[in-house]
């Protein structure tokens, strides 16, 4: 190949994904360059091909890649000049890749620190993340103490373009805090990455992952499983991310959720039998693993198949080779402080006995309608209740039609509503106890498991005060029903404590039916939006399996909750969940709006294409509605918006063309201005700009229009419209002009 196949085929790697297959494109390339005579070429071939390793999880191959490159840098100074700053760039990060690499000894590992830092000093670059670097490999070599003192040192040195960015740094300094067994300290560190004030290529990815067990431990539990709804996503069958796919796999082994992890296990079932990932991400991601399959095997469920195998076939097979992956840390190190971490990572146990999700996902065998705790540190308690409410729509009716995209369990008129399979409540003193008689009945209650039989004695002193507690838990849940309408925090502080005395002496349908009373008396009260989604994700838990139209409406509520609060990665994953089966019972126009606010939260996400399809499909639901005219438009107007973000010109062209005539019949005259300008701007700018100037054309009708208008009109709205109609005109004819100078 000549430099200039090279260079082409170069710009051509540039567009895959990072993996197998790009890493080898560049192998190829970089011995094509080797053979070239064009220096700075081969110095930017190389340079992808280190990043690429360890973008692969193939760390182990950058140094050869690099000391390949720094020889040419250092041979070929005037050649390579323009690439100084790269080359120290990721020296830092190919170093860093040699801190968990077991073939490496820590005595080449702190030979390379020392090439870094002296490159460092020759160049006058701060030694803040060679000083990081060094406190890693301490933590790593089970200095944890030492390590901390050099991340203080770190931290105190000046940041300069060498730096981590801040997003980065702050994960290592909470993971180092971590070590030390301070979860506070490093959620402290870790905060606004979780808050997404510091993001980067690859956080909050990997900090909410880290994140997820500290944050149980330290009882902020809703917070946690917001962490898992937003982080599983961001990491899902990322290649380099693989130790971050097992935290999360290994959270839902220690919060009653086995079966979401059997879930995500089986769709990265290919990286339990893949060689390409180097040693320290594979012990991370097997070590996860196995958290997870010891649960099962724990639960009894050794026997379920799992990659070609059973669980308990594939934790053998994991645990050898776990035992041998840290006795090769061991032996590189001169400790055992990875085995003794690893040991003790696999002993953890369960933090919850259940903590919903929002998601459904149930192990075989495992009965559904089980009792979901309300409150962090509420019982769950096991049910035998399977009374089922049927297949239809909730009888409350749900959500509304027209009830606006801003409520979640209010009617049109304000009154707190929502359908709980056979019972209706709208701030009615009957409650529980009017509506659901059959649900009370003695007969339905739970027994309590034992392992020893008791006495005469023992058995009545029990079942007397199982009765007490189930009288007591009914009489609260009639008195929280009772206040819905007119004092909804004491129906709340009720409700709350029926479903802690009730836990396990209520029938499952019951428990369920007081947590929707619950979420009513939350949602009667102002600026409660992520308590609403919490008690709404624990109603939708404790209906599953007992009617699915009231499991995917508490879904639905919980979902709205999370996006008016502005936490849109859990509403995303929430209204994927619900929507997916297309079974949520609600009226065309109110799906329409809960479409609406998924694709706002898409959008959030930088999620365009999504956030267009979902848009378009709200649209389609009242495009024939003569009453949602204005969502209609409104909807379209959001979909062109989405499209042309996602750069699909001609598509957003048509989209504003179609929501400029529905505002047009709307009246709109503002929403249809602001249409039409933007087709037109696409057109002159966008990928489907040709001859004819239909952009001028559009915008002169436009201005006639808005002209005319403003004739007969006192409006100020009209006449703001025309103006700018007139400079943006203007500005287009300019861009135009300058546009046809520059290809001369």
């Amino acid at each position: 190949m000549d430099t200039a196949e090279i260079n082409e085929a170069l710009a051509q790697v540039y567009s895959l994904p990072h993996g197998r297959l790009r890493v080898e494109r560049l192998e190829m390339l970089a011995a094509a360059a080797k053979s070239a005579t064009d220096r700075h070429l081969e110095g930017r071939v190389l340079l992808e091909l280190a990043e690429s390793y360890t973008y692969a999880g193939e760390r182990d191959l950058a140094p050869v890649a690099y000391g390949r490159l720094l020889r040419i840098y250092d041979e070929f100074p005037a050649e390579l000049g323009s690439l100084t700053h790269s080359v120290h760039w990721y020296l830092k990060w190919m170093t860093w890749g040699l801190i968990d690499n077991p073939a490496v000894p820590p005595t080449t590992v702190y030979r390379w620190f020392d090439e870094l830092e002296n490159r460092y000093r020759q160049r006058g670059y701060s030694l803040r993340p060679v000083l990081a670097l060094r406190a890693e490999l301490a933590r790593k070599l089970g200095d944890a103490e030492h390590g901390a003192l050099l991340h203080e040192e770190a931290m105190a040195a000046p940041r300069d373009g060498m730096s981590d960015c801040d997003a980065c740094e702050r994960n290592e300094w909470g993971t180092g805090r971590a070590a030390l067994g301070d979860d506070a300290g490093a959620l402290a560190h870790w905060q606004p990455v979780i808050d997404g004030d510091r993001v980067c290529a690859e956080e909050p990815h990997r900090v909410l992952a880290q994140a997820l067990l500290p944050l149980l431990r330290t009882g902020r539990v809703a917070e946690a499983r917001g962490a898992h709804l937003t982080g599983y996503p961001l990491v899902r069958h990322n290649d380099s991310l693989r130790p971050s796919v097992a935290l999360h796999i290994e959270f839902c082994a220690l919060t009653g959720n086995e079966g979401r992890g059997l879930e995500i296990l089986a769709e990265h079932a290919r990286w339990l039998t893949d060689p390409g990932a180097d040693a320290g991400a594979r012990l991370a991601f097997i070590t996860g693993v196995c958290v997870l399959l010891r649960r099962l095997d724990t639960l009894g469920l050794g026997y379920l198949p799992i990659a070609g195998g059973t669980v308990n076939s594939l934790l053998a097979e994991l645990d050898t080779e776990i035992a041998g992956l840290c006795a090769r840390y061991d032996i590189r190190n001169g400790n055992a402080a990875v085995s003794t971490r690893v040991t003790a990572r696999l002993a953890r146990q369960p933090l919850l006995e259940r903590l919903p999700l929002g998601l459904r996902s149930r192990l075989p065998g495992v009965s559904a309608g089980c009792d979901a705790a309300d409150g962090a540190a509420a019982t769950f308690g096991a049910t035998s209740g399977q009374a089922s409410t049927g297949g239809g729509a909730p009888a409350g009716g749900g959500i509304e039609g027209g009830s606006g995209p801003d409520s979640a369990v209010r009617t049109g008129d304000g009154t707190a509503t929502i359908g709980v399979g056979s019972m209706s409540v709208a701030g009615s003193a009957g409650g529980v106890g009017s509506a659901s008689g059959s649900v009370l009945a003695d007969s339905a209650a739970t027994g309590v498991s034992r392992t020893a039989v008791p006495s005469s004695g023992e058995w009545a002193a029990d079942v007397t005060a199982e009765a007490d507690r189930r009288s007591e838990a009914r009489r609260l849940a009639e008195l929280g029903a009772a206040r819905l309408a007119d004092a909804p925090e004491q129906a709340e502080a009720r409700l709350r404590e029926a479903l802690t005395i009730g836990s396990g002496v209520l029938p499952a349908e019951h428990l369920a039916r007081v947590s929707s009373q619950l979420v009513i008396a939350i949602a009667g009260q102002p600026d409660r939006e992520l308590d609403l989604a919490d008690a709404a994700v624990r109603a939708a838990a404790r209906w599953e399996g007992l009617s699915e139209p009231d499991l995917l409406h508490h879904t639905v509520i919980a979902a709205r909750a999370f996006h008016r609060g502005r936490r849109h990665g859990e509403a995303v994953a929430l209204f994927e969940e619900a929507l997916a089966a297309n079974g949520v019972p609600y009226p065309p126009a109110e799906l329409a709006t809960v479409r609406a606010q998924f694709g706002e939260s898409l959008n959030a996400l930088h999620r365009y294409d999504d956030a267009a399809r979902q848009f378009a499909l709200g649209a389609q639901l009242v495009e024939h509605d003569p009453e949602r005219r204005a969502l209609h438009a409104q909807l379209a107007m959001s979909a062109a918006a989405a499209l042309d973000y996602s750069d699909h010109d001609a598509a957003a062209v048509a989209a504003y063309q179609r929501a400029a005539e529905l505002f047009g019949e709307l009246g709109d005259v503002v929403s249809r201005a602001r249409c039409v300008r933007s087709a037109a701007w696409l057109q002159l700018w966008g990928s489907t700009a040709g001859p004819g100037r239909p952009w001028f054309a559009a915008m002169q009708a436009l201005i006639a229009e808005l002209a005319e208008l403003d004739g007969g009109s006192s409006s100020n709205e009209v006449a703001e419209e025309l103006a700018r109609a007139r400079r943006e005109l203007t500005e287009m004819l300019d861009a135009e002009d300058r546009d046809w100078v520059a290809g001369e």
